[in-house]
């Protein structure tokens, strides 16, 4: 008996020893163990960028909640006539913010988005492994080199033509690599009335958009200033009117002509994976296929960054489980996952392009490959009024195309103008 109670007391002993040594069984490391994993919500603004519920929810809400049991994504569409100083009064403004890297400066200013340098250093998140333009391009919206976005995907640019016009007109069809002079080449060639039908040649979004593709600088970073005299706007706004001046080419509107009416041969655009899938399922899609988004001769296959990622709330409650959220969704497997459904990845690793484009039935045997050809170059210095610049820019180019004034007293103009919104917007 004697024996046996020294034993039971030895054992006793031991466990009360090894139950003080073992930091995870204590009650306070428990709770904290608990309190982790209590149930939250991260909320993901949406506002601007074409986001579809059902990418939403495919690309990030599902695979977050399987890696993250206890955490479920919502995504929040920002309403019209509500601004984010509405939001924050009501104590609604989101964890995240799902956006394109133009439109950081939609935030910053306001001091909305958090600097990640500190999170990204913390976790141990490898930055080699992106696209270095990429990261540089959106270190350059901080003013010491602080990244506020951490890029989930690059934004798929490409021509897209209408097979069934090239053929009805014998006009061989564009290949990757295509430049804007061949581009406008075969708009003229295209741009035509046949059986009382008018077939229109190119149509390509707006101005400042085609011109961020060309990375023409808006500003002069040391003075802050517009700057729209130079040559390469001069060629550009040329350029542009060239497209539109084709007899024949004036269009009612690129993707009602190329997705509905399809009487457009070419279409030079952004992110229309998704309308022509959704045109593919109802069976009502062009005969369309893809190349590479026409590039300048100097610089081929090369093209601006344009990237959508998440930006990190300062208001948010959750910062440590956002950010964990968003390094996931820059893992190889969730890269692979968003170029299943033709969103191009943002970091260097061949494997995961390779079923690039398989979840999306309308790209079958199209030439996807156009797609992840172009490279991304580093844009110019960004400026927290380059909305103000664009307007103008849209603006002049309206008033440029009804031939009244020149190429140079226009851009003139537009860049007095700029610069005199820009000065008022500093007061």
């Amino acid at each position: 008996m004697k024996g046996n109670k020294a034993l039971i007391l030895a054992s006793a002993a031991i466990l009360v020893m090894t139950s003080a040594c073992t930091g995870s069984n204590t009650p306070k490391q428990a709770a904290l163990t608990e309190e982790n994993k209590e149930p939250i919500k991260l909320t993901v603004l949406q506002y601007l960028l074409n986001v579809t519920d059902e990418d939403f929810s495919k690309l990030i809400a599902e695979p977050v909640k399987a890696k993250f049991p206890h955490i479920t994504m919502e995504l929040v569409r920002k309403p019209a006539n509500q601004s984010f100083e509405d939001m924050l009064t009501a104590g609604t403004f989101p964890d995240m913010m799902l956006q394109a890297n133009f439109d950081i400066y939609k935030y910053t200013p306001l001091g909305l988005a958090e600097d990640l340098t500190a999170y990204i250093k913390n976790s141990g998140l490898d930055m080699a492994k992106f696209e270095p333009n990429i990261i540089q391009t959106l270190k350059s919206y901080g003013t010491k080199g602080e990244l506020y976005m951490l890029p989930l995907y690059s934004n798929p640019a490409a021509l897209y033509y209408n097979k069934d016009i090239f053929d009805r007109f014998g006009v061989p069809f564009p290949k990757d690599g295509i430049t804007w002079d061949e581009a406008i080449g075969l708009a003229r060639q295209l741009s035509r009335t046949d059986g009382g039908q008018q077939y229109y040649g190119l149509d390509l979004i707006a101005a400042p958009r085609i011109s961020a593709s060309l990375m023409l600088p808006l500003h002069d970073p040391n003075t802050g200033k517009a700057v729209l005299t130079s040559d390469s706007w001069k060629s550009y706004f040329e350029m542009y009117k060239s497209i539109k001046d084709i007899p024949g080419n004036q269009t009612k509107g690129i993707f009602n002509d190329f997705e509905k009416n399809k009487n457009l041969a070419i279409m030079v655009a952004y992110n229309r994976l998704n309308q022509l899938e959704e045109l593919h399922q109802a069976g009502t899609e062009p005969n369309w296929d893809i190349v590479t988004f026409p590039s300048r001769k100097e610089a081929p296959l090369v093209k601006e960054t344009d990237v959508s990622g998440l930006l990190l709330s300062t208001k948010s409650k959750h910062k440590e489980e956002a950010f964990k959220v968003m390094a996931f969704l820059a893992e190889k497997e969730s890269q692979a996952r968003m170029a299943r459904r033709g969103l191009i990845p943002v970091i260097n690793d061949p494997e995961v392009t390779k079923d690039f484009g398989a979840d999306m039935a309308s790209l079958k045997g199209k030439n996807v490959q156009a797609l992840l050809k172009m490279k991304s170059g580093q844009n110019p210095p960004p400026s927290q009024y380059e909305e103000i610049i664009k307007e103008v820019i849209n603006k002049s180019m309206v008033e440029y195309l009804k031939g009244k004034l020149d190429t140079n007293t226009i851009l003139r103009q537009a860049e007095e103008e700029a610069n005199k919104k820009i000065e008022e917007a500093k007061r």
